[in-house]
């Protein structure tokens, strides 16, 4: 990713987490107001602990959100074959791990096979 692209995306995710910093900030300005004088401390620690942690928490989750989004652009189901198809493409030589390969079925067939072909 080129510095212009990650500049963009900062920007995106620091854009989105205005309105909780703003919330922060209010929270901790709101504890220190209502706090007793020479209790400023003890009577706002939990409560700003409080705020930043869910900030911090709103922060990375968006990240991640972020990071997922971005991840999933270049995800594409369809790849390597036909939409709509199932199965190994054209050409491709069965693991005997399919729907029956593993069934008791299938692994009999495929030891039976094993000790006919010489394997």
């Amino acid at each position: 990713m080129d510095a212009q692209a990650m500049g963009r995306e900062y920007e995106a995710w620091a854009a989105g987490l205005r309105t909780e910093y703003d919330a922060f900030l209010r929270e901790t300005w709101t504890a220190m107001r209502a706090a007793r004088k020479g209790h400023w401390i003890e009577d706002t620690e939990e409560q700003v602990r409080q705020a930043g942690e869910a900030f911090r928490r709103k922060a990375l989750e968006r990240l991640l959100q972020m990071r997922v989004e971005a991840e999933q652009e270049f995800f594409s189901p369809s790849a390597g074959g036909a939409v709509g198809q199932q199965g190994p493409p054209p050409g491709h030589a069965s693991d005997e791990c399919g729907a029956r390969g593993a069934s008791p079925t299938g692994v009999a067939a495929a030891k039976w096979r094993a000790g006919h072909t010489g394997r």
